[in-house]
């Protein structure tokens, strides 16, 4: 490719803005998020096809026969239906759609496909998964990680969700989304796909993970795909922001005394306001851009009203309907908004209040930044807008994985380590050092360089904290490090040697450690 059409490239990647977000929407539980990252490896039914799966469905098929009178046969078919509803997950997959299910995909043929979802952001995310042989590769690994090694009930189950689905279950390699591939060439993004793959590969083959039963391996795989649309959000953050800085501030504990309002609590939750900004900024940049060539000479643009219709047009001069364009037209046309005729009558009243149009026939000039910022108000007054759910996608992401605090409606947000969190970081560094011990510097110090993660006062840190203009007395650093030792000790993964260092462990390993 040449740099001309490089450059052309990059200029088109700056005008289209899923290829900055890839999300659909945010409400994506992390287990509903792993289930559509695995459709695109794995055939999924139809609505239509799919059965409400119960002691029926597997009876008429012959998988089971129950030879019981009929007063004792209903009550072991209710049995069945509510342990099996347990089992597969439809309690822990909560979802928004009516008259349909998600299971645990007990069989890769359970598995849905939803509106709601991340997987095109982190399949994309995957180097050359288009190309056959890799993605044969990947797709073979997350069979044997999920399937090959069940036991007990989950063997029994997974044995009778094969003969109850029939047909072809493996997929082809789909293709990567063209604005994906121009947004992935970028080398900013580079490192992140490629740590991506490397931990995601690591996490279906190392038997530290292997090893586990079904909905651990299950628990972990969402976790690791729920972290890197993290990742993404904060390397976006750093890209836009035109910086190197792509890092978190993270406390030791969501439950320390840091919460009472430190220094560093202070820092941490002006840093996840910036993260939780990158979204709405750009896409009022997006908008602008998208403005320039639909204002007049002066930048201008008009709004009036007429018979309980807005309109808008560059031309003052436009007295007749047909040479304005009405509100819902144009931002579909301009913006790329998706809003449906019947949605005309409720634009009308917030665009009326929004844009303070008083007087029906009378122009009401805006330049482009001042048309813009209303327009954003207008479109978060109505439920469901994108820029809603754009901007929803971070805290609803960490605190699936217990990465962002509170988990309340509170504006002031922050990062922090939950004990859960914490065992998955810690399982996942020593998988991949392909050791049971590590000493705890060198896992921390790992966070902060493959992840951004920052919890000690280091050089990064200190650099941090001084663009902020926040100076944290050393006490609070030791108090974050005490927070970070108890989440440790919580989960059992912490080990004091005699000099005063650490070492961390698998919770299953620390009873055999012995210093050497």
């Amino acid at each position: 490719m040449s740099e001309s059409q490089k450059q052309e490239n990059r200029q088109e990647n700056k005008t289209v803005l899923s290829a900055y977000i890839g999300v659909a929407g945010p409400e994506t539980p992390k287990y509903l998020l792993a289930n559509h990252f695995l459709t695109d490896f794995f055939q999924t039914l139809s609505e239509k096809k799919m059965p409400q799966i119960s002691c029926d469905s597997f009876q008429k098929a012959g998988i089971l026969n129950c030879e019981e009178d009929e007063e004792h046969k209903k009550q072991l078919e209710e049995s069945f239906d509510r342990f099996f509803q347990r089992f597969s997950g439809v309690d822990a997959i909560k979802t928004n759609f009516k008259n349909k299910k998600f299971y645990f995909p007990l069989h890769p043929q359970m598995l849905q496909s939803g509106s709601f979802n991340l997987r095109h952001l982190l399949y994309n995310m995957l180097p050359n998964i288009e190309q056959e042989e890799k993605f044969r590769q990947f797709q073979t690994m997350v069979l044997e990680y999920l399937y090959e090694e069940t036991a007990g009930v989950n063997y029994l189950l997974n044995e009778m969700c094969k003969k109850l689905f029939q047909g072809e279950y493996r997929k082809t390699p789909p293709l990567k989304d063209p604005e994906f591939v121009r947004l992935f060439e970028e080398r900013q993004y580079r490192r992140l796909c490629k740590t991506f793959e490397e931990d995601l590969h690591c996490l279906l083959t190392h038997p530290f993970f292997r090893k586990l039963d079904f909905y651990k391996k299950y628990d972990y795989l969402a976790t690791l795909l729920d972290s890197y649309v993290i990742q993404f959000i904060i390397k976006r953050n750093a890209v836009s922001r035109g910086t190197v800085q792509d890092y978190v501030l993270c406390q030791g504990s969501a439950t320390s005394h840091l919460l009472s309002g430190g220094a560093f609590h202070r820092a941490c939750v002006q840093n996840y306001a910036e993260l939780r900004e990158v979204f709405p900024r750009e896409m009022k940049q997006y908008y602008l851009l998208q403005m320039e060539k639909e204002t007049d000479e002066k930048g201008f643009v008009y709004v009036w009203e007429k018979r309980e219709k807005i309109y808008v047009s560059k031309n003052r001069g436009a007295e007749k309907e047909e040479q304005g364009k009405l509100f819902l037209n144009f931002v579909n046309r301009v913006f790329h908004s998706r809003y449906k005729d019947a949605a005309e009558s409720s634009l009308y009243q917030s665009a009326k209040r929004v844009f303070r149009i008083l007087n029906e026939g009378e122009k009401y000039c805006f330049d482009k930044d001042k048309f813009v910022t209303f327009y954003i108000e207008v479109s978060r007054a109505r439920q469901g807008s994108a820029l809603t759910k754009i901007s929803s996608t971070l805290p609803t992401c960490g605190k699936d994985i217990e990465f962002i605090f509170p988990n309340s409606r509170s504006r002031h947000k922050f990062f922090a380590l939950s004990p859960t969190l914490l065992e998955f970081f810690v399982r996942l560094y020593l998988a991949r050092k392909d050791r049971t011990y590590a000493y705890l510097d060198n896992f921390l110090a790992d966070l902060e360089e493959r992840y951004g993660i920052c919890t000690q006062k280091t050089e990064k840190m200190e650099r941090i904290l001084k663009k902020m203009r926040i100076k944290v007395p050393f006490q609070e650093f030791r108090q974050n490090e005490q927070a970070l030792l108890e989440n440790l000790d919580e989960i059992n993964c912490l080990v004091r040697l005699s000099d005063s260092g650490y070492v961390i462990t698998f919770p299953e390993e620390k009873g055999e450690f012995r210093l050497l």
